[in-house]
């Protein structure tokens, strides 16, 4: 039951571009966590959130820059992820944004932050645990 905040500045990407990162990072974090990618219900239960900011508001060293990195924050139950996973979740994100937006002489194109959710403080109408959110998730056996 990941969830994914992509956040950009305004017209950064175009829709089809767009598209293309919020899917292929989804399917990056379902893998992380074991779970098959061609599963409807592992695939509902990823939910991602797109923003975009004026072009004037993402700073890099005090100064606003052209094509300003993006930001990554993934948030997942916690144990979801080993170290191992989260070594690779990170470097298959990187590489998708190189795909996408390219990577920028000099600098970062992007940050991608993970957070764990800690055990119990993830809900939707009721206290889910990881083995409840796993088997939504038709998730076999942990990472």
């Amino acid at each position: 039951m990941p969830y994914l905040q992509i956040i950009t500045s305004q017209d950064s990407l175009d829709k089809t571009a767009q598209g293309a990162l919020v899917s292929r990072i989804s399917n990056a974090i379902l893998e992380a966590e074991c779970a098959e990618i061609d599963d409807a219900a592992a695939q509902a239960l990823v939910w991602a959130h797109y923003f975009e900011l004026p072009q004037d508001a993402i700073y890099v060293g005090g100064k606003v820059i052209d094509a300003p990195p993006l930001r990554i924050a993934i948030h997942t139950p916690e144990g979801a992820l080993t170290d191992i996973t989260r070594g690779r979740l990170i470097s298959a994100i990187g590489k998708i944004v190189d795909d996408i937006v390219g990577p920028v002489e000099g600098r970062l194109n992007h940050w991608t932050m993970l957070y764990e959710i800690t055990d119990g403080n993830w809900g939707a109408g009721q206290v889910l645990r990881l083995p409840d959110i796993q088997s939504a998730m038709n998730i076999k056996q942990a990472a």
